[in-house]
């Protein structure tokens, strides 16, 4: 009785500590403003901006589905990073070189129906935190029952039905393991599946609220470095103050333009005005001459041959001379693009400069091959290894996810490497009398396949080497005696 009294009294200190240290960083957050920065001067300055201060799925959406930049950013991403699809084999990238298995061939034609759930799945995850990818089985179990491998395994791959792409507003946890002993310990132990569509768009979908058993879900949480659902990170997060400066200046602008275009009239009357004829000339009386002089100003809108009529006044559009928003427009564009990582060039597609969109190209090459061999890889891996853990495929020791080389050289670039290398042997065999490069060795940087007349070639500078003022006096004497014979 007294070890539960006291592990009791545990239980509540540490939440009233924790409580207290909740306050206190509550306390923080709005002496910050609830950014996690201060401004000494102006504490609240993220709120005198307009910025939100605490941000939603919804807001990271929004900004997908109404922006131009931010739709831009992640569906270049997608597009870039799946440009071509992987090759998986079993073993390492050395058992490559043996040539495809029979279980390769199998595992990449199952994969070929299901590229485009997991392509959609990486889509949703960069606007959220997370997405999910639920696979539907036919094991005969309910969605939140764990599944039975049993049946799994007589059925094969046969047993995978489809993936289904499911975004963060869709798919939560509803229970989390409490065992601290538990490996899953941290982790939820049943998700909360709600069909509906995320946006606008209405087609008649029921709203079901489904519960699915973990070994049904994937997790796809990019940025999250404990593995945890709630810590991976949106794409759009870093830049979206900058989104919304982008959205100030050009839809100011735009307004600007319209106010303009508008033809805004002011009415000046001088004092010798008699008003009661003007009235009259406009067929009313004194009581509905301001709504005739609306009249006026509508029909001048609306027609492009209507006129004004006054009387010892005069009548003048208002209007403002528009500021240029390309200044701040690029300032704005520049901090977002930095924020994801993508060169400005790539995010607008606006080329200037040959050897600045070359190495634009080449730094945007990096982030693609660093994110396919990181975070795209780790997700294939899971989808692989959840598919031989549920029976539907044999398991392996090891697999290797191989994509196509994105820095790799064009065929261009290959035959313009071949031609200097060319030169070099050239110039090298004048002045040397031999060339520092050998036929195979040009035919590589092409990636022609080399000659095997060129194999046992030999470079002259590895041979047997002299003193060559001696060499040079033995073959001065050769040739003496060659001419007397």
């Amino acid at each position: 009785m007294r070890a539960i009294m006291k592990e009791n009294q545990q239980k509540l200190s540490l939440a009233v500590n924790n409580a207290i240290k909740a306050v206190a960083r509550a306390r923080m957050d709005y002496v910050s403003g609830g950014i996690g920065m201060s401004n000494a001067k102006r504490p609240r300055i993220w709120r005198e901006f307009g910025y939100p201060e605490v941000l939603t799925f919804n807001d990271f959406y929004n900004a997908y589905d109404r922006t131009a930049l931010g739709g831009a950013a992640v569906d270049r991403y997608v597009s870039d990073c799946w440009v071509d699809i992987p090759e998986i084999f079993e073993g390492n990238e050395e058992a490559d070189q043996d040539g495809s298995t029979d279980w390769d061939n199998k595992l990449n034609n199952l994969l070929k129906s299901h590229w485009e759930q997991i392509k959609e799945a990486d889509k949703r995850n960069l606007i959220g935190r997370y997405s999910g990818l639920i696979i539907q089985l036919r094991d005969g179990k309910d969605w939140k029952e764990p599944v039975d491998t049993t049946v799994v395994k007589r059925i094969g791959d046969k047993s995978i039905v489809r993936l289904i792409p499911a975004w963060e507003a869709q798919i939560e946890p509803k229970s989390w393991d409490e065992d601290t002993s538990s490996e899953s310990y941290g982790f939820p132990t049943m998700y909360s599946f709600t069909e509906m569509l995320v946006g606008n768009d209405r087609d008649g979908s029921p709203g079901r609220i489904i519960d699915i058993h973990p070994d049904r879900v994937i997790i796809l949480a990019e940025g999250s470095g404990d593995g945890k659902l709630t810590s991976g990170t949106p794409l759009l997060k870093k830049g979206y103050n900058d989104l919304l400066d982008i959205e100030k200046v050009s839809g100011g602008s735009a307004e600007g333009f319209l106010k303009n275009a508008s033809r805004q009239l002011n009415y000046a009357f001088s004092k010798e005005t008699d008003f009661q004829r003007l009235a009259e000339a406009l067929g009313t009386n004194m009581e509905g001459l301001a709504d005739a002089l609306d009249e006026q100003v509508r029909r001048l809108n609306e027609s492009i041959d209507a006129s004004v009529m006054m009387q010892e006044g005069s009548a003048s559009v208002l209007s403002v001379a528009p500021a240029d928003p390309e200044p701040s427009f690029r300032t704005s564009l520049a901090k977002f693009a930095a924020s994801i990582n993508m060169p400005v060039k790539v995010l607008i597609g606006q080329i200037t400069g040959e050897r600045a969109s070359t190495e634009d190209m080449k730094d945007w090459a990096r982030t693609r091959m660093s994110r396919r061999n990181n975070f795209l890889r780790s997700v294939i891996e899971s989808v692989v290894s959840r598919f031989w853990t549920l029976g539907a495929i044999e398991s392996r020791e090891e697999i290797t996810v191989s994509w196509s080389d994105l820095l790799a050289p064009s065929q261009s670039e290959k035959l313009d490497n071949m031609s200097k290398a060319a030169d070099v042997a050239q110039k090298t065999q004048a002045s040397f009398g031999y060339s520092v490069l050998m036929e195979n060795e040009i035919r590589a940087l092409g990636e022609y396949p080399t000659l095997k007349e060129f194999d046992n070639t030999t470079s002259p500078e590895e041979g047997k080497k002299g003193e060559p003022l001696i060499d040079d006096e033995e073959s001065k004497d050769r040739v003496a005696d060659n001419t007397k014979e």
